[in-house]
């Protein structure tokens, strides 16, 4: 389409004045259809700006989300290569789940706002316009049910490496797959599968993440004020949105391809690399339940070893909690 087009030289010559002439000669169309993609990009709310007898520029205070920005800085072989942008929707995920039949692996979703967005255990998941970025991608695993909590895994690691290039500070993470800082919370992750009934075998794996890019105007629910924070809370400098969801689908791709390729040494050092409970007293909350416990390890499932009662136990599901008291360690 001549609009992303048009977009794509915008994005490569942020805050530069490009002539209609040239993007019309660059793009071999004319200077009307090059007027249009410039007034239908303005009507999605990018702010471009025209000069008379100069030409047009996208300001560099843009942060809208385009296919056309993420592309840019994307260099995946198939996570995102087909890649949807919509300004609101539901949920990703169920765009996904809606879609899978005939979308292909690597297939994402991006949506500046969701209506209904869900996390883990069925809660919802504040996704205001403007202020977050809520994904999902589409995987054909060849894997077995056993290991889709890998999946998960590595999503947490790529959010936390794409965190790392874009935002300029490093992130932990607390098990499962809470992304932090100094005890607030970044992002959300919600991994679903679908299984065929007759083999039992994994039909297709949605990886949905939703990421604080920036306090919302009128800030934060209540509910949530105390334990959410955005990146730009603790980033040194703006985060480009764009540039955030190509770094983490580059990363994605990398943690995924460990996955297949049998590979999750590597995956899981780099997991543990971002854990800085361990060692730490720690409550463990099981179907509503919650136990003091030590961490001790991860393994290489992925799974949590804790001391209990006198006793090393392994996790396999759940969620943890932790005193804000015993982060002060963590990476400033």
């Amino acid at each position: 389409m001549v609009r992303d087009d048009v977009l794509q030289v915008l994005e490569q010559r942020r805050g530069e004045l490009v002539s209609g002439g040239m993007l019309a000669r660059e793009l071999s169309v004319s200077r009307t259809a090059v007027w249009k993609a410039i007034s239908a990009l303005r009507d999605e709310g990018f702010p471009i700006e025209s000069v008379a007898g100069g030409g047009y520029r996208l300001s560099t205070d843009s942060d809208a989300l385009s296919s056309a920005g993420i592309a840019l800085e994307l260099t995946t072989q198939s996570i995102g290569q087909s890649l949807d942008v919509f300004s609101e929707i539901d949920s990703t995920n169920n765009y996904l789940k809606q879609h899978a039949s005939k979308l292909q692996h690597g297939h994402t979703v991006v949506a500046d706002c969701q209506t209904a967005g869900r996390g883990r255990r069925g809660r919802s998941f504040h996704s205001p316009s403007g202020s977050g970025v809520y994904l999902s991608i589409l995987l054909h695993p060849n894997l077995p049910l056993e290991q889709i909590n890998l999946i998960t895994v590595g999503a947490s690691v790529a959010i936390s490496h794409a965190i790392e290039q874009t935002a300029s500070f490093t992130p932990s993470i607390k098990w499962v797959n809470d992304v932090l800082r100094n005890g607030k919370k970044l992002c959300g992750i919600l991994t679903e599968a679908s299984v065929e009934a007759e083999t039992g075998a994994l039909g297709y794996a949605i990886v949905g993440i939703g990421i604080n890019v920036r306090t919302p105007e009128g800030g934060l629910p209540e509910d949530i004020r105390d334990i959410a924070g955005s990146l730009e809370d603790f980033s040194p400098h703006p985060v480009r949105r764009n540039a955030l969801v190509a770094a983490f689908l580059n990363q994605m791709e990398r943690c995924y391809q460990l996955i297949a390729d049998g590979n999750t040494a590597q995956l899981m050092e780099e997991y543990r690399s971002y854990m800085h409970f361990l060692g730490q007293e720690i409550r463990v909350i099981t179907n509503g339940v919650s136990e003091p416990a030590r961490a001790l390890s991860i393994n290489d499932r992925g799974h949590l070893i804790v001391e209990k009662n006198g006793k090393n136990e392994t996790v396999f599901a759940g969620e943890i909690s932790i005193r804000l008291d015993e982060q002060s360690d963590m990476p400033k």
